[in-house]
């Protein structure tokens, strides 16, 4: 058991909502990173017993994993951020439950960072389908993010983005109002506006899970909260907003054709899909 320390180096974010199916996986990507200097903080948002069980034992085989427990389900935005007003790494870097790392993904990024004197960074995806592993895309974000880069472009989600723990302050995730998403697009862009410089990490270091029981309507409520948030948090108009939304669309639809010609199994060795 490798020893716990006051501070580490970064601390990874974890919501949790009863993913005991799917911990297991995640778990061993994080335990199996080549930079050891983490913390690692699950933040349990009122997950059944089950699952509580599970992130028990975990915690009782590295003392580098804590365990903040919700007493009802807050939303993944709010349960990162209570993980980050604990945190106490120089960087911060987000994990939910059922996606994966890559085993070079923290050394990697916190060194791309440093070279760069970046607040913070993101670096490229695979969403693979659950159950049978198989890759449906590759997603890169922009190699600068601008507003425009950001809201043309996108691709910049949670599981690839490292954060300096001194900009985050108690939690960069806006609440939403009821019904919408998108958290973390909109925490991207506030980063942008205050003046925060990000840049892409041009590797392959995470795979995106996607689960099929409610991807049409996730996709739907995703478009509209993005809408909601180009127009009020961001403040375009309905025509730059409308172009944005189409050149997304666009982008998403070729870099998906673009995946499959170019075969993304071949991009990374084999993952632990289960």
């Amino acid at each position: 058991m490798i020893k716990s320390s006051a501070k580490r180096l970064v601390s990874i974010i974890t919501p949790v909502h009863n993913d005991g199916k799917y911990i297991g996986a995640t778990a061993i990507s994080i335990l199996q990173q080549s930079l050891t200097d983490f913390e690692w903080i699950l933040v349990d948002d009122g997950s059944n017993g089950e699952t509580a069980g599970v992130l028990a034992r975990l915690a009782a085989s590295d003392a580098r994993i804590r365990i903040i427990t919700n007493p009802v389900a807050y939303g993944p935005a709010r349960a990162r951020n209570i993980g980050i007003a604990a945190a106490s790494g120089e960087y911060v870097a987000f994990l939910d439950a059922d996606d994966i790392w890559d085993a070079n993904k923290l050394e990697q990024q916190v060194t791309f960072m440093r070279n760069h004197d970046l607040d913070f960074s993101y670096h490229d995806y695979i969403p693979f389908e659950d159950g049978s592993g198989r890759p449906l895309s590759k997603i890169c974000g922009p190699n600068r993010l601008t507003l425009f880069s950001h809201n043309a472009r996108r691709g910049v989600g949670c599981l690839a983005v490292m954060l300096k723990r001194k900009i985050a302050g108690d939690g960069v995730f806006p609440a939403m109002p009821p019904g919408l998403v998108a958290e973390d697009f909109a925490a991207w862009a506030i980063l942008i506006k205050g003046g925060l410089r990000g840049e892409r990490l041009p590797k392959t270091l995470a795979w995106y899970r996607v689960r099929k029981r409610s991807f049409s309507s996730n996709k739907f409520r995703s478009a509209h909260s993005v809408w909601f948030i180009m127009r009020t948090m961001e403040g375009f108009g309905k025509v730059t907003s409308a172009f944005f939304l189409a050149s997304f669309l666009f982008t998403a639809m070729t870099s998906r054709v673009v995946a499959r010609v170019s075969s993304p199994y071949q991009t990374l060795a084999a993952p632990p899909w289960h």
